[in-house]
């Protein structure tokens, strides 16, 4: 499946079935776990205090150093491609780097006027905490009505309008209009046009279920959408919870160093765009 070619005639490989999906994170603690911390205290009363020498408490120091720098090491190291394991070939594709910034739109359709109001300002601010991890420039060109596609993952425009390049298609569908989405789904994301040729990823897209971001608070909101913009910048899920990447979505909204070398490491040079 292709899109139109640009005036070098290049094939832009429209991007199917590429699509990571954001989970949501139990508000409460398991049972097991619970029970765990109930019972901490107790055991930490059974013990008599011992002394301890310097000696000892220098050895404890450097070896919980040395495991804090270990796991830092884990989770800088923490990232990959989202193309790596259902299109090998497009693998480690990001986006060029040029100084005119990507454009993104949003269909606020199901969302009142205030409701849209505040969150086209949330995500304005997700998209802000990428630009200095990724060198990319944002810029919010305003709401438009946009077709989804569940079965296919795509966001068009409904006008039937060409889509355009370096631009990132965001709306808020209901679970009810999507298989998708649904239980603990509350947001999916995805590159959705590539130049092969380059690796350069040419537009985006990424939903987000009404329902969820109506109820939750907004640093909630914001963690939601850093994390599906990360999906359109190129990169998979993650392993550590430090990283934004990591799939449970809950309130943080920080983004880790796995996040910030793994679209550093994609991104393409502007000549890419050329």
């Amino acid at each position: 499946m292709t899109a139109a070619a640009s005036t070098k005639r290049r094939i832009a490989i429209a991007v199917s079935g590429i699509v990571a999906l954001a989970l949501l994170a139990s508000p409460l603690p398991t049972a097991a776990a619970s029970a765990a911390t109930a019972a901490a205290p107790m055991a930490a009363k059974s013990h008599p205090t011992k002394s301890v020498s310097k000696a000892t408490t220098k050895a404890a120091t450097k070896a919980t150093a040395a495991r804090t720098q270990a796991a830092a090491a884990v989770a800088a190291a923490d990232y990959s491609s989202i193309f790596a394991t259902q299109q090998p070939a497009l693998t480690n594709s990001g986006w060029a780097t040029c100084a005119a910034a990507i454009t993104w739109s949003v269909d606020t359709g199901g969302l009142s006027a205030d409701e849209a109001a505040a969150q086209i300002a949330n995500l304005t601010w997700a998209f802000d905490q990428w630009t200095p991890a990724s060198g990319l420039a944002f810029q919010y060109t305003g709401t438009e009505s946009l077709a989804y596609d569940d079965a296919a993952f795509s966001l068009k425009p409904a006008n039937g309008s060409a889509m355009q390049s370096r631009h990132v298609y965001l709306a808020f569908v209901a679970d009810g209009d999507s298989a998708r989405l649904g239980g603990g789904t509350v947001g999916l994301g995805s590159p959705s046009q590539v130049w092969p040729s380059t690796k350069e990823i040419i537009t985006g897209a990424a939903v987000f279920r009404t329902d969820h971001v109506k109820q939750a608070n907004a640093r909630e909101d914001k963690s939601l959408y850093m994390h599906e913009l990360g999906h359109v910048l190129g990169l998979a899920h993650a392993s550590e919870t430090s990283n934004i990447m990591y799939p449970v979505v809950s309130d943080h909204t920080d983004l880790g160093a796995g996040d910030v070398n793994g679209v550093r490491s994609m991104n393409k040079p502007c000549k890419a765009a050329a």
